[in-house]
């Protein structure tokens, strides 16, 4: 009588090795595979060595899973047909669906199970079974009702990031605006400068102001120009 095969076992380790083609990745393997791609009759079955270069092929369009490592995985998690209808808790269909008050629900059930596990771990722990799949039945649609809010948290996302350029370009105006005005006190700073030089050489020349006075003052407003040279800079 022959055996039964037996179901494929998968990997229960939190971190599992990895598969065994990853020592199909060489250079050498590389190259002999783009030799053959090149050629002018490509083969269409390659060696098994080879064949673990391509990527596999996208699922089509109707295809809801796709196998990675063994498992089954779902294409798009938003929708609740990633765990089967008979684990579900709720009607995905009902259009009057709350999802926070379902989620909440969800989560204080989830609470009090947990007491109620504690209370059987005490009494008789050989009986935890059914409560750890009650458990785990609540925490995978949790699961699901979390991945309904994906394409909401999507359209957040791109609202906070919109709104921060719109506030970035906001600060930059301002600060465009700030430094504007600056520069127009700064001209206008060294116009009166001007303005008072020309008074004082005037005074000068009709010999009602000293020699020394008029030194001093164009010191001063030597002193205030790089000054204000000074401020423009730092800021």
């Amino acid at each position: 009588m022959a055996e039964q095969e037996q179901p494929q076992q998968l990997p229960e380790a939190p971190f599992p090795a990895p598969p065994p083609f990853w020592r199909h990745f060489t250079i050498a393997n590389e190259e002999q595979l783009k030799k053959i791609e090149t050629s002018d009759a490509p083969q269409e079955k390659l060696p098994l060595h080879l064949a673990y270069l391509r990527p596999p092929r996208p699922p089509p369009d109707s295809a809801e899973f796709y196998t990675a490592f063994g498992q089954k995985q779902v294409i798009d998690p938003t929708k609740p047909s990633s765990l089967p209808t008979e684990q579900l808790l709720f009607n995905p269909d009902n259009p009057n669906l709350n999802h926070a008050v379902l989620l909440s629900t969800l989560t204080k059930s989830l609470l009090l199970n947990f007491l109620e596990l504690t209370s059987v771990l005490s009494l008789d722990p050989t009986k935890h079974e059914e409560k750890m799949e009650d458990i785990r039945q609540l925490v995978l649609n949790i699961h699901v009702v979390i991945n309904m809010y994906r394409p909401h948290q999507a359209r957040e996302s791109v609202k906070e990031m919109l709104e921060g350029i719109l506030e970035d370009g906001q600060r930059e105006i301002k600060e465009c605006i700030r430094l504007k005005q600056k520069a127009e006190d700064f001209l206008g700073d060294v116009k009166r400068l001007r303005t008072t030089t020309a008074l004082n050489g005037a005074i000068h020349e009709n010999g009602t102001s000293g020699p020394q006075t008029s030194q001093m003052r164009k010191m001063e407003e030597q002193q205030r120009r790089w000054k204000m040279i000074h401020d423009m800079t730092d800021s």
